[in-house]
């Protein structure tokens, strides 16, 4: 600790002596690769600090190898409610460490919107904004390559939960940079950039931790009561083993929300054997005991169908089936929206409570519009996994909804969803 805070003491000092600026601005190739003073002073191990991107303070966890010559580097994102330095650890990054790579472990500051740390998942209309964490590990990897023997073909990056998020995120925008990735426990919906393009080649490994992998938790206002990555792990599997120039592999262990240390070895190996422009597929070989892998594309669980039977009050089976196709069997946000589709009538599996819950509140003039908009926008709507599964009824609402405030029908959908936090990021028409 006393040498972290010398070495900032040192930075400080140099700041004030020469004045470390800001860089604004999207990150580009006109810009130095190092900003302020880090074009001089050479980054250690351990925590730096005062690393100025686009207007943010940022810092990073660095764990430097005994080897010399070019080294491979694995660039590591923490999970929610976790430092950089605090992920290392859980993760047993020492393992790659002593095996020569450089790891560093960048610090979020809070840039997501739709999941507060991490900036990697966008509404569609937002995909294209300029992004912040991406413009930090751009000229970090840039700075650091300054610095340190890096070797360009051996970069690699890898994540946990909301670190496994914003890898898929990295790894849709920055395919070239990178030889490959390691996607642990991480969400795939919404993370894709506003024009996909196809992916340069990658050897990509997908892991979860079984059917218990599920967290829950509070981040600042934003309450989950639990998030299932079972259907997002799918979700990832299938697009990198759709991919044609990933070589993609997809492992599952009963552990729970964890990133699956035991297989650190294996996958360095793995990894390694895979540097960028590599001819030829990844030998993966048999992972640990314990750990199921396959090449093959994990398909997306299958959840219990519900159906709503017929109601007195026009547009309330409509407006209750388009509720139940997007959410309650989706594998995503049943979990997720639990208190409010219980508080819909759709807690148990059945929809029945829903339909006499929309026909009590659903006989008024402006109750009968909003029946009528959202069983016109259910015909056209194709509601499937994932939280884009969702966007069919998250449109339905915010059109139907939007200045019809003496409707009971969305009252009562705004107060079911005010049960869910995360659900209010979607629904504006219900906000405040």
């Amino acid at each position: 600790m006393a040498a972290v805070c010398v070495r900032w003491a040192r930075v400080a000092i140099i700041c004030s002596l020469i004045g470390c600026f800001g860089w604004v601005g999207e990150a580009s190739a006109q810009e130095p690769a190092c900003p302020g003073v880090w074009a001089k002073l050479a980054p250690e191990e351990g925590w730096n600090r005062g690393f100025e991107v686009m207007g943010q303070s940022r810092s990073f966890w660095l764990m430097l190898p005994k080897a010399s010559g070019p080294r491979p580097l694995l660039l590591a994102l923490h999970g929610t409610r976790e430092t950089g330095e605090a992920f290392a650890r859980r993760a047993r990054l020492r393992d790659f460490v002593e095996r020569g790579f450089i790891v560093v472990a960048p610090q979020a500051v809070g840039n997501g919107t739709v999941w507060p740390v991490w900036d990697a998942m966008r509404m569609p209309s937002e995909a294209a904004a300029p992004n912040r964490d991406l413009a930090f590990f751009d000229r970090l990897l840039a700075c650091l390559g300054e610095h340190l023997e890096v070797d360009p073909r051996r970069r690699y990056v890898g994540g946990h939960s909301a670190g496994g998020m914003m890898t898929n995120a990295v790894l849709q925008r920055r395919s070239e940079v990178f030889a490959g990735g390691v996607v642990a426990s991480g969400v795939m919906s919404l993370t894709a950039p506003a024009t996909p393009a196809p992916l340069s080649p990658l050897a990509v490994l997908v892991t979860w931790g079984g059917e218990r992998d599920v967290w829950s938790g509070r981040v600042g206002s934003v309450k989950v009561s639990g998030f299932s990555f079972v259907e997002q792990a799918a979700l990832a599997s299938s697009f990198y083993a759709a991919q044609p120039g990933v070589q993609h592999m997809r492992c599952s262990a009963d552990a729970g929300h964890a990133w699956l240390w035991r297989l650190n070895g294996w996958m360095i190996d793995r990894l390694l054997a895979h540097p960028k422009g590599s001819a030829g597929s990844v030998e993966w070989g048999s992972p640990p005991a314990g750990v199921t892998c396959s090449r093959e594309a994990f398909a997306v669980p299958r959840v219990p169908e519900v159906e709503c039977g017929e109601s007195p009050v026009a547009g309330c089976q409509a407006a209750c089936q388009m509720m139940a196709d997007c959410a309650a069997e989706n594998g995503t946000l049943r979990h997720v929206w639990r208190p409010t589709l219980k508080a819909l009538g759709l807690g148990d599996g059945s929809c029945g409570g829903c339909v006499e819950a929309c026909a009590r509140v659903g006989a008024g003039e402006a109750d009968r519009a909003v029946l009528a908009c959202v069983e016109a926008q259910g015909a056209a709507a194709r509601c499937g996994p994932g939280i884009e599964g969702a966007l069919p009824m998250v449109k339905a609402l915010n059109t139907c909804c939007a200045g019809r405030s003496g409707s009971g029908i969305c009252r009562s959908a705004c107060q079911a969803l005010s049960r869910s936090p995360s659900a209010l990021r979607f629904f504006a028409v219900c906000r405040p």
